[in-house]
């Protein structure tokens, strides 16, 4: 007797980082969702650390990347030019770091760039030419 469809169905899961992609995928959908909260809510100032908390650097899943790419870029552009310095200005070296390969994310799709540009000189202005440097070589993309 063959074994058609009956028995239980493994799936293959890829562990990198010590997380799934599962669990990455959990993790951005709950982002999503908190940091659309936040937008409706007119917080968008508040909304960029959530995005930038603990980016799916470490999954091999582009697609998990780009749905996480997708709620960053939102928030710079929901963010008025105005307010960017004074956001900017209260993010850490890590944060800067990580806002920096969101930008030049967003920058190589051609999406939005004008407020991006704004975002690039801001995180340029306060973390310096080191901050391209360490997005340029860092192995781990958003």
């Amino acid at each position: 007797m063959a074994d058609d469809d009956d028995g239980p169905v493994e799936l293959e899961v890829q562990e990198v980082g010590g997380k799934t992609d599962a669990v990455y995928q959990s993790e951005v959908q709950q982002r999503q969702s908190e940091v659309t909260k936040l937008l409706n809510a007119g917080k968008a100032l508040d909304a960029l650390p959530i995005a930038l908390n603990d980016p799916p650097t470490h999954t091999k899943n582009q697609e998990i990347k780009d749905q996480n790419s997708v709620i960053v870029i939102s928030v710079l552009t929901a963010i008025k030019e105005a307010q960017v310095d004074q956001v900017v200005a209260n993010l850490n070296d890590e944060q800067l770091d990580v806002l920096m390969k969101y930008i030049y994310k967003g920058l190589s799709n051609g999406e939005t760039s004008t407020p991006l540009f704004k975002w690039h000189e801001s995180v340029l202005k306060k973390a310096g030419l080191g901050s391209i440097v360490r997005v340029m070589t860092d192995r781990k993309t958003v």
